[in-house]
């Protein structure tokens, strides 16, 4: 498939331009023109004339012929400018590469390589983290316990406390009716009595 602005159009009009071109024109329109008096003239059976080849398509096919160079200097043009431009883009880069040092690109390796050991150090940090915390259940397993056992015996004394407190009631309750017993309701005999009793006690 060719286009009219595609260089194969152009070298058909070249071609087309060497045949004899022949302009068929009505009865009509032959008799109105000054060409109808020349003897040259011919009428077929249709009562068309035949005229011969215009002169006009040698400037025609001249022009024809411009196109076609002119089209394939237009390529060259747009591919060496392409061309241009690609050389362009790779000196940009060399010259980013000549700016880019030696220190810096075995940096960035230094960095790709780190990336690489980063789920090794990770799980290292984790392992180390899991252990401290297991140290630390178990020391808090430690002072539980150990507070457990301080209740424990915090709860018995509470207990035997609780205990002489009763026993020493219960001793006091059996004291104060011997007392009454003994003594009657005279309070200088129980004064006396309990100044006795402190006497023994403090000895």
């Amino acid at each position: 498939m060719s286009s009219p602005n595609h260089p194969t159009s152009n070298i058909k009009d070249v071609f087309s331009s060497n045949f004899p071109d022949y302009i068929l024109a009505s009865l009509d329109y032959s008799s109105a023109s000054p060409r109808n008096t020349s003897s040259e003239s011919s009428y077929n059976s249709y009562g068309l004339e035949i005229f011969p080849p215009k002169k006009q398509g040698r400037k025609r096919s001249s022009s024809s012929t411009s196109t076609l160079p002119q089209a394939f200097e237009m390529g060259e043009i747009s591919h060496k400018t392409i061309l241009e431009r690609h050389e362009e883009q790779i000196k940009e880069i060399l010259n980013h590469l000549d700016e880019v040092s030696l220190d810096r690109i075995e940096h960035i390796e230094d960095k790709i390589e780190g990336l690489g050991n980063g789920p090794v150090i990770i799980r290292q940090d984790f392992e180390n983290l899991e252990t401290e915390l297991q140290e630390a259940y178990a020391q808090i397993s430690k002072v539980q316990r150990k507070q457990m056992g301080n209740n424990n015996k915090i709860s018995l004394a509470r207990f035997r406390i609780s205990t002489l407190e009763l026993i020493i009631e219960d001793v006091h309750v059996h004291h104060q009716s011997d007392m009454k017993r003994l003594f009657g309701y005279n309070p200088r005999a129980q004064e006396l009595h309990g100044r006795i009793t402190t006497t023994r006690i403090l000895d």
